[in-house]
């Protein structure tokens, strides 16, 4: 790799240690969900109280000692497995092992894809690097504590394994990010359709283990509470914050009327604002699976497609969530014109898009993340149609 690479990814690694150091003292939302989540598994207390968010932020404070609200809904009772191991420590040490440990991830995570990109003969410039490192989703990890980063580190494991044939491992660190945060169920469904079976069976295999593995050590009706919860959780009425770039929580801030959270939408079309954004990324993932059953090679723009297709499928999709959208930024073949559209969308600030423009059809621009998302799937799919087809059987 280039030295002005190398100087230009140090650079942004020098920037995001100083922003770490500054945000570590700090008790946020983000972090101590994950915190009070692994404290009440270590201590035999996790259970289907958990999803009441009341008690749930009530017993955050306690633990803290501050007065920071946060919720466990709506994630599966394995996502209290991603802090276990400092659960029992207090938690500014926890919370800055927890920040560490993102750092490190995301800044290898970089590294690994501009090395794949750079092999698959892709120019790799400096604007790509800072781009990947400093994109504002990058920072709200940071400053918040939100396991993402983490995530992306599983993501970016995940490809360069797919992309060395290696499907086993691919399927061990795709398994715990299924299974800890349902966060990569695009890809998983992309590798079926590839019928790459091992990464399929070994990702299934892992993300199964920890739904049993931690079962004995919470109340099992968790289990049962968990997808009512994350029903209601997508019903809130909050899901129509433009802060949620999600195709739902447009359509819903497009369609339905809130005095707080959509007061003056355009249109009154309650049913579209569920039934659209479902057809739409339906859609999406049949012609997703189409395309890579039909086309051979370029597992690049499979990878890239799955998480973007991860990403699209969230109800709620916050600021946070798209630092994973650093992997198809630079696994995606793209003129430089669309990559200064798509750097654009996101590195917008949310406070000039979505929290100026929230009424009327102004409510358009509100949604950069959204839009980058789903060009860097139609960019994806523009790379995979573009390779051969697969031959016609006898």
């Amino acid at each position: 790799m280039e030295r002005r690479i190398l100087v230009t990814w140090s650079a942004a690694a020098i920037v995001l240690t100083a922003f770490t150091w500054y945000s570590a003292g700090s008790v946020t939302h983000g972090f101590v969900a994950y915190y009070g989540a692994a404290r009440l598994l270590a201590t035999g207390q996790l259970g289907p109280m958990a999803y009441d968010d009341s008690w749930f932020g009530h017993y955050v404070q306690t633990v803290t000692g501050s007065n920071v609200v946060e919720i466990f809904t709506p994630n599966p009772p394995t996502m209290a497995l991603m802090a276990w191991p400092i659960a029992m420590v207090s938690p500014a040490t926890a919370r800055t092992a927890w920040l560490c440990a993102s750092l490190a991830s995301i800044a290898t995570a970089a590294l690994v894809l501009l090395r794949l990109r750079s092999r698959d003969g892709q120019p790799v410039s400096p604007v790509l690097v800072l781009v990947m490192l400093l994109a504002p989703a990058v920072f709200a990890n940071l400053r918040i504590g939100q396991g993402y980063l983490i995530i992306a580190g599983f993501f970016t494991a995940a490809a360069m394994f797919l992309i060395r044939k290696d499907d086993g491992l691919a399927g061990v660190v795709l398994g715990l990010s299924l299974g800890l945060k349902l966060a990569g169920l695009g890809l998983f469904i992309l590798l079926i359709a590839r019928r790459r079976w091992r990464a399929v069976a070994v990702a299934a295999g892992v993300a199964g283990f920890l739904a049993i593995a931690i079962t004995p050590w919470i109340e099992p009706m968790m289990w049962f509470e968990f997808p009512l919860r994350v029903r209601e959780f997508v019903a809130r009425p909050s899901g129509s914050v433009t802060a949620y770039q999600s195709t739902l929580g447009l359509f819903r801030h497009l369609c339905i009327a809130d005095p707080t959270w959509s007061p003056a939408p355009p249109g009154d079309c309650a049913a579209a604002a569920f039934a659209v954004p479902t057809l739409l990324i339906a859609i999406a993932l049949l012609a997703s699976v189409a395309v890579a059953i039909r086309t051979r090679g370029n597992d690049a723009c499979v990878i890239a497609a799955g998480v973007c297709l991860s990403e699209l499928s969230l109800p709620a999709a916050a600021e946070s969530h798209f630092a994973l959208l650093a992997i198809p930024l630079a696994l995606v073949p793209m003129e430089t014109w669309l990559f200064v559209l798509v750097s654009a969308l996101l590195l917008a600030p949310l406070e000039y898009t979505a929290e100026t423009f929230t009424t009327g059809w102004m409510a358009l621009l509100a949604y950069p993340r959204l839009y980058a998302t789903w060009l860097l799937w139609g960019l994806s799919m523009r790379g995979l149609w573009r390779n051969p087809p697969l031959p016609a059987g006898p």
